[in-house]
């Protein structure tokens, strides 16, 4: 719990049972031992007694005490990971100047000062939203950087490889971002990003679109004999992502054109055959059977 987390009021009579249990302040017995004050402090704890000295009839009833730290850290961090999903959506669907902090707070049921309190305000919760989808997309093109390039190179021009490469390549990626449903407002905040470039952009840029265009760019420079540098081979890249992206940027005009209620493992089975097809041709390799390729990666 944090200190902006709303509390339930307390009954005056548990504190008058408290004051009893405590007692009145009494000369010290012990040679000088500090006397607690009268009643309970709710930052501090009583003075432990021994089992046989309790009233039994006088004990505070478990739960109006203070809170012990842990069950506070844990309602604080159940509120702040509230927070940032309820942030995430609201600035996917109407962007950074269309969400208020109050209506936010309201809609993550949270206390307006807890956004200043966890994330120091709403361009610091923003930049929270943003290192989170830069975190949850690392293992979109992480085996694809790691992994991939270096079996790439490891073909040396053997368009069958090739053609296996990019078939893998096409089922991880459609797999990835049609399969999760967390995707789906990260996909849209992403393309409001595209749109509306904020100081986020160049942190998605550097960290997930370059690595991920230039492991594509070596597939395409292996594929067409063109340098993986050449504007060619850059634009071809570009539509090879765009056509595997954009059945989740633009899920709901697919859905729409084929009469679809969402995707199914079927339907992204469908998808995957259909776009595989489509890059292997305009990488000019030759088609393949099945699109699960093990390739040394796993299948997809």
């Amino acid at each position: 719990m944090t200190p902006y987390d709303r509390e339930e009021p307390r009954d005056e009579r548990d504190g008058a049972e408290a004051r009893q249990a405590v007692g009145p302040r009494e000369a010290p017995q012990d040679g000088g031992r500090r006397e607690r004050p009268r009643g309970l402090d709710l930052t501090d704890r009583p003075q432990p007694m021994d089992r046989a000295e309790r009233p039994p009839a006088k004990t505070t009833p478990r739960g109006d005490g203070p809170r012990p730290p842990r069950r506070r850290q844990r309602r604080g961090a159940a509120s702040r990971e509230r927070i940032l999903e309820t942030a995430g959506r609201m600035f996917a669907s109407r962007g950074f100047n269309g969400v208020s902090t109050r209506e936010l707070a309201q809609n993550a049921g949270v206390n307006l000062s807890a956004i200043s309190y966890h994330f120091g305000g709403k361009q610091g919760l923003y930049r929270e939203v943003w290192r989170r989808v830069i975190a949850d997309t690392e293992d979109l093109g992480r085996q694809v950087v790691e992994r991939f390039r270096p079996l790439v190179r490891a073909a040396a021009g053997d368009r069958v490889a090739l053609a296996g490469l990019a078939a893998w390549f096409v089922a991880h990626i459609i797999t990835a971002i049609l399969g999760r449903e967390d995707y789906r407002w990260q996909m849209a905040l992403i393309l409001r990003e595209f749109h509306e470039p904020t100081d986020a952009f160049e942190a998605f840029l550097e960290t997930r679109i370059h690595p991920l265009h230039d492991a594509v760019a070596e597939l395409v420079a292996a594929a067409t004999g063109r340098g993986a540098g050449d504007d060619e081979t850059l634009l071809l890249t570009a539509g090879i992502i765009g056509q595997c992206m954009g059945f989740g940027f633009a899920r709901t005009v697919v859905w729409a054109r084929l009469g679809w209620d969402g995707y199914t493992p079927e339907r992204v089975d469908e998808v995957i055959t259909t776009v595989t097809g489509a890059v292997l041709g305009s990488l000019g390799l030759p088609r393949i059977d099945g699109i699960a390729v093990e390739l040394e990666l796993g299948t997809c």
